[in-house]
């Protein structure tokens, strides 16, 4: 019998990789509603809410850029075999998913 830790980073890779551009995907969509959302004031009233949207945009682009390092890693760890990757790519998914959930707090308490 293999160990837990051979087994199970390289044996959930390929879920986390999916998870992971599962999440890029939703995070973009979401990157998506804010460009159309910022877009839909008119130029003179874009810079009252540029900084608002900016900070949103930043943050939802370091979930986006986690998840897509997340996929790299897990697609990397199971191609190869490298089962620190494997690991890597899990711990970072941990990481974007609770990233996420920070930014959708935040965005919850905004609105007043």
């Amino acid at each position: 019998m293999e160990g837990a830790g051979t087994t199970g980073a390289l044996g959930v890779a390929g879920d986390v990789a999916t998870a992971a551009v599962a999440l890029a995907g939703l995070i973009l969509v979401f990157l998506g509603t804010l460009s159309t959302s910022f877009d839909s004031y008119q130029k003179t009233e874009q810079n009252a809410v540029r900084g608002k949207y900016q900070r949103r945009a930043w943050f939802s682009f370091v979930g986006f850029v986690l998840a897509l390092l997340s996929a790299g890693l897990a697609i990397s760890g199971k191609w190869l075999a490298i089962q620190c990757a494997a690991l890597a790519g899990v711990v970072i998914l941990f990481l974007s998913l609770l990233w996420v959930l920070v930014a959708a707090l935040l965005l919850v308490m905004e609105i007043k």
